[in-house]
């Protein structure tokens, strides 16, 4: 029953052809079955203690003389989405799903996000960047949605130029917050993920959304073997990131040629949020557009509230 589960063929199809209430209600009559909660909960264990026991692989020692980290540079940048990055592909219709659980108030509750790589381009501080996509469940009702603004260097490089999220409660739209444009109010570009990543390399700044502080990352290994319930993979990015104060907040994993499969919250990690890749899949044109047109109206809407950002460039269109 657990193998037949992993795949969620259901799910993919109501994402593609159904409405959000309609999503909302299929998963969470998927999350009511007590054999998908515990495959979920056993295929958690199982990769938790994998690592504690040696099968993703003990750090390695770093490389001598590691390559700095490239430095940020507009003229640096073209296509934002050609899929270069071998370990998060950027490419319009990509949609990962990953499920798990994370802390709400003081209950631990089913968690599901659904990323999705959109074609809706917004240029960000003289950098054209592409919209990807957060679809948050937590115990089957939508909890958040947000945007990220990416774009590749012309190395393949993932840069972070922006980001928005929206908060729901009982499926109504409660608040906006982590509104931040690089080159605002003091904010940032920072790296999300290094093309050729090397233990041993200093930490390196994935954003800075305000003046103060910001997030950080570090390279704990390259080449590890990793398990989730999509599937087993042998050549694994392990990277650890937090803010600047307090880096020990999660591990992020990324599988060459397939991107995020797993994020385990680390010491410091307040909603203790655990993420399993559960399915992966390319996206219909048909299907493409209607989540293009949800994050455009998501864009417009962050100009209205958080106007002193998001007001600085010109809104995101599709390509």
């Amino acid at each position: 029953p657990c193998a037949a589960e992993r795949s969620h063929p259901g799910l993919i199809r109501t994402i593609e052809t159904r409405s959000r209430l309609v999503i909302q209600v299929r998963i969470a009559m998927m999350f009511a079955r007590r054999d998908v909660v515990v495959c979920t909960t056993l295929a958690v264990v199982l990769a938790a203690s994998t690592f504690a026991s040696g099968c993703g692989g003990a750090a390695r020692p770093p490389a001598a003389a590691p390559a700095a980290t490239a430095r940020f540079d507009r003229a640096n940048f073209g296509d934002p989405a050609s899929g270069k990055n071998p370990y998060f592909p950027l490419k319009p219709g990509t949609q990962w799903v990953r499920e798990g659980s994370t802390i709400v108030g003081s209950r631990k509750v089913p968690h599901l996000v659904t990323t999705t790589v959109t074609d809706v381009y917004r240029t960000i501080d003289g950098v054209r960047t592409v919209a990807v996509f957060d679809f948050e469940l937590d115990s089957g009702q939508v909890s958040q949605e947000s945007l990220d603004y990416l774009a590749e260097d012309k190395n393949g490089n993932l840069w972070y130029l922006g980001g928005y999220t929206e908060q729901f409660e009982g499926g109504r739209f409660v608040s906006s917050l982590d509104a931040w444009l690089s080159g605002v109010k003091g904010a940032k570009a920072g790296m999300l993920v290094q093309t050729d990543p090397k233990v041993g390399t200093p930490p390196y700044a994935v954003a800075q959304p305000d003046a103060e502080e910001g997030d950080v990352a570090e390279v704990i290994d390259v080449g590890a073997r990793w398990c989730v319930p999509f599937k087993c993979f042998d050549d694994v990015l392990i990277v650890r990131e937090g803010k600047a104060s307090a880096p020990d907040n999660e591990f992020k994993y990324y599988a060459r040629n397939v991107g995020q499969i797993d994020n385990i919250p680390r010491s410091k990690s307040v909603h203790k949020d655990i993420e399993q890749l559960v399915n992966l899949t390319q996206l219909s044109s048909t299907a493409l557009a209607e989540v293009s047109a949800t994050v455009l109206a998501l864009d417009r809407h962050s100009i209205t509230t958080a106007r002193s950002v998001f007001g600085a460039f010109p809104p995101g269109k599709r390509a």
